[in-house]
């Protein structure tokens, strides 16, 4: 099965901006979780808009699972990388963070970056040929095994950078997820008990459980202008150097230069924290503030 790159390109472009928007609500109604009571209506009102976040990061995949019928891999990964012009904008309308010059600088450095080291490739491959398990499975397993060192010394290294950190993790993990679904496609056909069976549906859910998990913590932990950029460089790298081990996609130079670039911008922003602006107040109820005698 095949569909145009034109309307490959178009599922890929809504599955951005999607993830984007859903991740932005999440941050801005995170403050339910490890609430105690009262739960008010303003608590159920925060937790139904963070749940619409999450329903809309799951909705996502999907249309990356379709751009996977027209594009390769580590296009379908590249672009990943527009999700940070979408959650730049999105991070100021909706939790009034502040960018900064810096940051944008290098927010459209990376962007460039981005598009340069998915495009710069072999656009004919469509990654169906050479899949390598033990290489998928390594993708995989590096991003969790680090992401749970940072969990457990969470405590230790809990600040701004440690968040963005988490954030570039999730991202490892978020973009390995391209890799189970082409292989879905590749190996288990179209069939609910060809993906039941399939190794790769469950290396999927894997990565999706523990990317989720980390972006959350790191949500709890930093600001959202600097784990996005981390996230979502994080989210087009790692497919972009992997599609070469685990589909054996071919390198080239100027796409190599492009990951370096990447790597840099995403060290760059991550360390630089401009001052927010004063947080939108979300868990208040004007009938919960106590009347003056």
């Amino acid at each position: 099965m095949q569909i145009p790159q034109s309307l490959a390109a178009g599922m890929a472009l809504s599955s951005s901006f999607i993830l984007s928007l859903g991740m932005t609500m999440q941050k801005r109604n995170i403050d339910w979780i490890g609430r105690r009571r009262p739960w008010n209506r303003a608590f159920y009102r925060t937790f139904l808009l963070w749940f619409i976040g999450f329903t809309l990061m799951n909705i996502a995949p999907a249309f990356n699972y379709l751009a996977l019928w027209g594009l390769p891999t580590n296009v379908v990964g590249a672009a990943a990388g527009l999700s940070v012009a979408f959650t730049a904008l999105l991070a100021k309308l909706m939790l009034r963070e502040s960018l900064g010059i810096r940051r944008l600088g290098w927010t459209i450095l990376l962007f460039g970056a981005i598009v340069s080291a998915g495009f710069l490739g072999d656009l004919g491959s469509s990654g169906n040929k050479g899949l390598s398990r033990s290489a998928l499975f390594f993708f995989l397993g590096l991003p969790l095994g680090v992401g749970a060192l940072l969990i457990v010394f969470r405590s230790k290294l809990k600040g701004p950078r440690h968040a963005a950190i988490l954030g570039a993790v999730s991202g490892c993990l978020a973009g390995f997820m391209v890799f189970p679904l082409r292989a879905l496609q590749v190996d288990a056909g179209t069939g609910i008990l060809g993906w039941l069976v399939s190794p790769y549906l469950y290396t999927y859910l894997a990565a999706g459980f523990g990317s989720f998990i980390l972006i959350q913590i790191a949500y709890k932990d930093g600001e959202m202008s600097a784990i996005a950029p981390a996230l979502y460089g994080m989210q087009v790298l790692w497919p972009a150097l992997g599609s070469h081990f685990v589909f054996g996609a071919k390198f080239f130079p100027a796409q190599t230069a492009a990951f370096v670039l990447v790597a840099i911008c995403v060290a760059a922003i991550a360390g630089i924290h401009p001052a927010a602006k004063k947080p939108v107040a979300l868990l208040t109820d004007d009938r919960d503030k106590k009347r003056p005698n």
